[in-house]
C-alpha cells in the first residue's frame, strides 16, 4: 500500500511511523571508548519506532521545562541523529524550531537567539554552550539550556537551568506518564499555516533575517519530491549519508523528507570523516554541495594515479568516450556507436575504481546550495553517477526547480518543480511564486516588502528561464561585477572554474568599476605540499611555500587553463594567493560558508588595488 503525504509534515510523521515502524530509519557511528570496553566502534541502526520512542521522551522533557506551543526552542549543533530527534520533539510540543550554524560566531548566535526569543537552548558540546552562557544576561526569554555531550556540563557546575539530553529524558518519561496523549494531540492539531522553524539567513550583506516558513512550505516541498523522484528512486529503500548542516534549508529539507519517503538517513560523523564514511555506507543516494563533488573529483584522481599505469590508460580512453557521449546526449544529437558501447562497457569496469569513491552503489546525487561546474557535472555523469542540479532558497524551503533524468539540461539548474511559477523581471532577476514561498521575515516587516512583492518573492538571483522551460541562474543580481568599461560580468562563473583546479581551494574574482578583472586565491594545502613533494620543493612552512615563485607558476597554469575557456572579458589579468583560507572565524565567510565579498573586497583593499596600476 502506498505511503500517503498528510497536509501537515506532523501528521506525517505519525503515519510514517505507523506504517513501517520496524524499518530502519537511521544510523549513527558510535566510536570505541578505551575505559568502556563493551562501547565498540560501529554503526547503530535505529527504527522510526524506536527514533519515534526517544523522540517523545525530548519532546515530553521539554513540555516539563515549560515550553508551549508556539514558543521557539534553538538547536546550536552539527549534523547529527540527536539534531533530528530534538527537532522532531520541538513539533511534538507543539514549539518552533530555531536552527543556528554551529559555526556562527558568538555575536550572530546571540542576535538570533535575541531576536526569536528562545526559551530553550540545545547545545551539542562545550563550544556551543560557551556562546549562550556568555550571553545569558542579554537573553532575557532563555530559562533552560539542554546540552548534547556531557562533558560539556563542566562549563555549567552548579547551574540549574543546564541539563543534559539523558536528564531531558528521564524528566520527559516522568512527564509521558502524566499525559500521554500530549504528543501526538500536538501533532495531529498542527495546521498547515502553523510555523514550523525559522531559519535565519546567513547574512551576507547584513545582520541575519530570520525567515519564517510554516508546516504548507515544507509539504509543498515534499508533495513536489514525491511526485517527480518516484520515477528514479525507491522509497524505502534508498540509503543516504547525511551531512550537511541541518541549519541549513537543503539539509533540512534532507532531513525532513524522511517521513515522506522512509529511506534510512546515516549520518556522517563530520567533514573530515565524510570519504571515509561514504566508503562505509555505500549509499544509493545523495544530497550535496558542489563543494563534496570537488573533492571527490581530486580524490578520485589521486586514487588513480595509485593504479598501475594499464589501468590508468584504460580510465582514460574510456572517459574521453563518455564525455563524448554526455555531450552528444546534452546536445540532443546521437554519439557514435564506438563511443556508446565503450562508454557502456566502461561503466561495468573502467568506471568503476572512480564511483568507488562514493562506495560503488552511488546512483543519483542531487546537488544544491552554489552553481556546480559544468566540467564536474560532465565528468560523474560520465562515469555513471546521475548529477541532478536545482535551485532554492531559504525563503522558497530550498527546491523550486530541479534537473530530472526525463528532464535534463546540462548547464541548467532543471524545470520549475509542478507548483511552482517562475519569471524573470526586466533586469534579469528571478521571480517565484508558490506555496513554498515563506510567510516572511521575523519581525521585520520592511525587508519582508522589499522581497515579497505583488505576490511574488524577488529572489536576488539573476536568470532566465530557456526556450524548453529550463532555468539557469548567472549570478546574485548584488554581486554582478560591472567593469569601467561597462561590461557586466558573473564572477560565480569564473570563480566555479577556477575551483576546478585540484590547487586551488577558493576564490574571488574581483573588478567592479575596474579596467580588468583579478582574484583573490587560496590553495588546497594536501594538494600542495603532495606537489612541492613530487617536485623537489624545499619549504619550511606552508606561508613561505605559498610565496615560492614555483608555487606561482603552477597556479598561472592552473588559471591559463580557465582563462582559455573564457571570453576576453572575464579573463584573470592578475592573482595574489594568500596565506590562509577564507573562514567564518575571520569574517569572510557566512556560517553557510558563502563568502561575504563586501567584507573580503574591504579587508584585501591594498592586495587587490596592487593589481591596478594607475
Amino acid at each position: 500500500m502506498p505511503f500517503i503525504l498528510r497536509p501537515t509534515l506532523s501528521q506525517t510523521y505519525l503515519e510514517r511511523i505507523r506504517s513501517t515502524p520496524d524499518a530502519v530509519g537511521f544510523r549513527t557511528k558510535v566510536r570505541g571508548d578505551s575505559k568502556d570496553k563493551t562501547r565498540k566502534t560501529g554503526w547503530v541502526s535505529l527504527t522510526f519506532r524506536e527514533f519515534d520512542r526517544q523522540c517523545r521522551r525530548i519532546s515530553f522533557g521539554l513540555m516539563g521545562l515549560g515550553v508551549a506551543p508556539g514558543q521557539r526552542v534553538a538547536i546550536l549543533s552539527s549534523t547529527r541523529l540527536e539534531w533530528t530527534l530534538c527537532d522532531m520533539a520541538i513539533l511534538g510540543a507543539g514549539a518552533v524550531t530555531v536552527p543556528v550554524y554551529p559555526q556562527s560566531a558568538p555575536q550572530e548566535a546571540t542576535e538570533i537567539l535575541v531576536q526569536a526569543e528562545c526559551t530553550v537552548a540545545i547545545c551539542e558540546d562545550r563550544e556551543q554552550l560557551q556562546k549562550v552562557l556568555s550571553a545569558q544576561a542579554s537573553l532575557p526569554a532563555l530559562k533552560k539550556i539542554i546540552v548534547l555531550e556531557a562533558e560539556a556540563m563542566k562549563l555549567a557546575v552548579g547551574r540549574s537551568e543546564v541539563l543534559t539530553l539523558p536528564a531531558l529524558q528521564e524528566l520527559g518519561r516522568r512527564q509521558e506518564a502524566q499525559q500521554p496523549a500530549l504528543f501526538e494531540k500536538h501533532l495531529q492539531e498542527a495546521l498547515p499555516s502553523d510555523p514550523l522553524s525559522v531559519c535565519f539567513t546567513s547574512g551576507t550583506t547584513g545582520h541575519p533575517k530570520g525567515a519564517i516558513l510554516t508546516q504548507d512550505n515544507l509539504m509543498s516541498v515534499l508533495e513536489d519530491l514525491v511526485r517527480t523522484m518516484q520515477g528514479f528512486t525507491r522509497p524505502e529503500r534508498e540509503v543516504l549519508l547525511a551531512f550537511l548542516p541541518l541549519s541549513h534549508m537543503l539539509g533540512k529539507v534532507e532531513s525532513m523528507a524522511t517521513w515522506a519517503f522512509g529511506w534510512c538517513e546515516c549520518y556522517a560523523e563530520g567533514p573530515e570523516h565524510i570519504l571515509e564514511n561514504l566508503a562505509e555506507i555505500r549509499p544509493t543516494l545523495l544530497i550535496a554541495v558542489p563543494r563534496l563533488l570537488e573533492k571527490a573529483h581530486v580524490r578520485i584522481h589521486e586514487e588513480l594515479k595509485t593504479l598501475p599505469s594499464p589501468v590508468r590508460n584504460l580510465f582514460a580512453r574510456s572517459l574521453e568516450a563518455s564525455l563524448r557521449v554526455q555531450r552528444a546526449r546534452s546536445g540532443a544529437q546521437s554519439a557514435s556507436l564506438g563511443d556508446q558501447l565503450t562508454h557502456e562497457l566502461a561503466l561495468k569496469s573502467a568506471h568503476l575504481p572512480a564511483r568507488a569513491v562514493f562506495g560503488g552503489r552511488l546512483r543519483t546525487l542531487i546537488c544544491g546550495g552554489a552553481p556546480l561546474s559544468r566540467d564536474l557535472t560532465e565528468f560523474f555523469q560520465a562515469i555513471g553517477i546521475r548529477i541532478l542540479e536545482g535551485y532554492g532558497l531559504t525563503e522558497t524551503c530550498a527546491p523550486v526547480a530541479l534537473n530530472l533524468p526525463q528532464a535534463w539540461k546540462l548547464g541548467s539548474v532543471g524545470r520549475p518543480l509542478p507548483e511552482v511559477a517562475i519569471k524573470t523581471a526586466e533586469d534579469g532577476e528571478i521571480l517565484v511564486k508558490s506555496r513554498k514561498v515563506f510567510a516572511g521575515y521575523l519581525k521585520n516587516p520592511d525587508a519582508t516588502a522589499l522581497v515579497l512583492r505583488d505576490g511574488w518573492l524577488h529572489t536576488g538571483d539573476i536568470g532566465h528561464l530557456d526556450f524548453e522551460g529550463f532555468l539557469h541562474v548567472t549570478d546574485r543580481k548584488k554581486d554582478m561585477i560591472v567593469t569601467s568599461e561597462g561590461k557586466a560580468i558573473a564572477p560565480q562563473k569564473i570563480e566555479n572554474l577556477l575551483l576546478t583546479q585540484p590547487l586551488i581551494a577558493q576564490a574571488l574574482v574581483h573588478g567592479d568599476q575596474r579596467r580588468y578583472l583579478t582574484a583573490l586565491l587560496t590553495l588546497d594545502a594536501e594538494q600542495l605540499l603532495r606537489h612541492a613533494q613530487d617536485e623537489g620543493v624545499l619549504f619550511s612552512d606552508i606561508e613561505g611555500l605559498v610565496k615560492n615563485p614555483r608555487v606561482e607558476n603552477w597556479v598561472q597554469k592552473s588559471v591559463d587553463e580557465v582563462n582559455a575557456r573564457l571570453s576576453s572579458d572575464e579573463t584573470i589579468r592578475k592573482f595574489i594567493i594568500l596565506p590562509t583560507d577564507f573562514s567564518v572565524q575571520t569574517g569572510e565567510l557566512t556560517p553557510a560558508h558563502q563568502v561575504r565579498r563586501k567584507f573580503v573586497n574591504q579587508k584585501y583593499k591594498p592586495e587587490l588595488d596592487s593589481m591596478y596600476s594607475p
